[in-house]
């Protein structure tokens, strides 16, 4: 099978669609997409986009896209109450776990239980599926 290539693609880009079109007319149809693949095709929508990363390896766009959101989901979130700035005490909250895992909040003045109210929602949300 013959897959056109924008002329403009890198050779990596060629590369992958080359090592794409070998893995399916290697193994039988409805099998998983191997793990080295998908990230060669994160890799690529990276640098150059979803959609023709997507359309030129003939690939589910939201499959995709949201390997991607995960593999570039931020290390660090500043989030802004909206709290009044206060001159009292201050405090820091600092979680781990085995997995290295790590959420730490710092405030100041009298605001603990809402803060502690987020890093618990934020400690217990699901984490994200390539």
């Amino acid at each position: 099978m013959s897959l056109s290539l924008p002329a403009a693609a890198d050779l990596d880009l060629a590369q992958t669609v080359a090592a794409f079109a070998h893995w399916r007319n290697s193994t039988s149809q409805g099998a998983r997409i191997p793990e080295e693949l998908w990230s060669r095709a994160v890799e690529l929508a990276a640098r150059h986009g979803v959609s023709k990363v997507a359309t030129t390896l003939r690939l589910d766009y939201a499959g995709l896209k949201r390997r991607l959101t995960a593999r570039t989901a931020p290390a660090f979130v500043e989030m802004v109450l909206g709290l009044p700035p206060s001159s009292g005490p201050g405090c820091v909250l600092s979680l781990s776990d085995a997995r290295g895992r790590s959420l730490r909040i710092e405030w100041t003045g009298t605001a603990t239980g809402e803060v502690a109210t987020v890093a618990r929602s934020l400690w217990e949300a699901a984490p994200c599926s390539p």
